[in-house]
């Protein structure tokens, strides 16, 4: 699922609802690495408030991300949670400041890049394996997590 349509949510009596939305996550690019989620989807916790034609959508995720170590290149494991509100007036984004895009339109929301940009905010302004990654030997290459005494002689001048 990528689009969601919040008229299909049935309110009836109550004045909030949930929602688990199974939504696809493309693979995306940061730094020029390609990162993906586990199982290329993500389920989206929506609970949804109303007051007459004001609503507040609450968002979360927990989730899985793969990609590059930003240090040695090797693959990087982190396990994210995100969450983000969406307030919708008449079926649009309220509170959207010049510029700037909302995720519903028409009462439809952009399951897809919410949940993209959810993921995006979530994640460490540096991708690492592992805290104490030490990254590759800028003179051959060689991953020096792997490499424990990697020396390189002296060059005599």
């Amino acid at each position: 699922m990528r689009r969601f349509d919040l008229r299909s949510l049935r309110f009836g009596d109550a004045s909030e609802v949930w929602r688990g939305l199974p939504v696809e996550v493309e693979p995306f690019r940061i730094g020029g690495q390609d990162y993906r989620v586990d199982g290329d989807a993500v389920q989206l916790q929506l609970t949804l408030s109303r007051v007459d034609q004001q609503w507040t959508a609450a968002a979360s995720l927990k989730t899985v991300v793969h990609g590059p170590c930003f240090r040695c290149l090797e693959d990087a494991v982190l396990r994210v949670e995100a969450s983000a509100e969406e307030y919708v007036r008449s079926g649009e984004s309220a509170g959207v400041e010049d510029g700037d895009e909302g995720y519903v339109s028409g009462y439809i929301l952009q399951a897809d890049a919410l949940v993209r940009d959810m993921i995006a905010a979530a994640l460490p302004a540096t991708i690492l394996c592992r805290e104490d990654c030490r990254g590759l030997c800028p003179v051959c290459g060689e991953n020096l997590n792997a490499a424990v005494d990697h020396r390189h002689e002296a060059a005599d001048g």
